[in-house]
């Protein structure tokens, strides 16, 4: 019985410690996005294009602004 009671122990903790690791995992991959960097690249990308384009296109080229070159 004192067995029984370990192992059901050793069981949650070994689950506990799996979400642990897949947790941490995915903290890694969302570190390695560098989202705060991406971010501020788009923000320099959108402030180049605005001072970048003629003064006479008055609605806002949005489909030129996200099309690839």
């Amino acid at each position: 019985m004192a067995t029984e009671s370990s192992i059901a122990a050793l069981e949650v903790a070994a689950a506990q410690r799996g979400r642990l690791v897949h947790s941490k995992v995915l903290a890694d991959y969302w570190a390695l996005t560098k989202p705060e960097v991406n971010f501020l690249i788009v923000i320099t990308t959108f402030a180049g294009f605005c001072l970048a384009r003629p003064v006479e296109s008055h609605p806002f080229p949005f489909l030129m602004l996200m099309s690839w070159p």
